[in-house]
């Protein structure tokens, strides 16, 4: 079975260049929330221009990284998947298939990744029955850390909308006092721009809270594969590949949040593994 580290080590480099750029696009829309409630209460015109400047620009550039982060993400989920059916099922990569791979890979300067071997707690021989065991056990990863980033942006969700509707409310823009439209017209675009921003973490929180849901679904799915007696390996598969579409609907688990609970996940897992055989 040929399973090269490097292949391991490609595959966190590409994950971690699209959580880089996720991470950058909230960080990007965190600061036009700041921006443009802070700006509601200013009376300098130039606050209130850079505001609608600041509304205009950072959600495009949110847009960009997240459209480029998307490409590592399936280049990323390529490299997952070569090494779920190498391990899960004895499966030889290809040569094409890695030379492929590890192209995009090229000048990139590629640290070891973060796992701590052995990867799987699975001891069944390769086959359907260790396919499944191993989804099983990636599935129960994510289904634990998808619900917590989801707990922490419907928070930040809340804080937005409170932030932009106190902003709203206090503002003299709101009471109809400032006699400066243009002023005005940039406060508009600042909050329109604040609910717009709050609107989109809602939606990622949603995304997360499907991805919990699906990772759920994929382990009851896979823990009654594993317990029959010989699963086939199309019933397997099936399952592991809407799995994989669950994982791309959604933007990357942050990986210090993996590593936070890494250790702690290990230990539950595995030791509800002693009776597995």
């Amino acid at each position: 079975m040929k399973n090269p580290a490097t292949l391991s080590e490609l595959r966190n480099h590409l994950c971690q260049v699209a959580e880089k750029r996720w991470l950058w696009s909230l960080y990007l829309a965190a600061i036009a929330l700041f921006v443009a409630v802070g700006a509601a209460f200013s009376q300098q015109l130039w606050v209130g221009g850079t505001a609608g400047l600041v509304g205009v620009i950072l959600p495009l550039a949110v847009a960009w990284l997240r459209e480029t982060a998307s490409g590592e993400l399936l280049q990323c989920d390529k490299c997952r998947r070569l090494i779920l059916y190498a391990d899960g099922l004895g499966h030889d990569i290809p040569a094409s298939q890695l030379l492929g791979v590890r192209a995009w890979g090229l000048g990139a300067s590629l640290g070891p990744a973060p796992f701590t071997p052995p990867y799987y707690a699975s001891k069944l021989p390769v086959g359907p029955r260790r396919l499944a065991d191993i989804i099983t056990e990636s599935a129960f990863f994510t289904r634990a850390l998808a619900g917590k980033v989801q707990f922490v942006l419907w928070i930040v969700v809340g804080v937005g909308v409170v932030a932009a509707v106190s902003a709203l409310l206090l503002s003299d823009f709101a009471k109809g006092s400032s006699s400066d439209s243009v002023l005005a017209v940039a406060k508009s675009i600042g909050l329109f721009v604040a609910f717009l921003i709050s609107g989109d973490t809602a939606l990622l929180a949603k995304k997360y809270g499907d991805l919990e849901r699906a990772a759920h679904l994929t382990f009851d799915r896979c823990a009654r594969l594993r317990d029959e007696a010989a699963p086939s390996s199309e019933d397997v598969r099936a399952v592991a590949e809407d799995y994989g579409v669950a994982l791309l609907q959604c933007p990357p688990i942050p990986s210090r949040l993996y590593l936070l609970y890494r250790d702690s996940l290990n230990d539950l897992y595995r030791d509800s593994h002693d009776w597995v055989a």
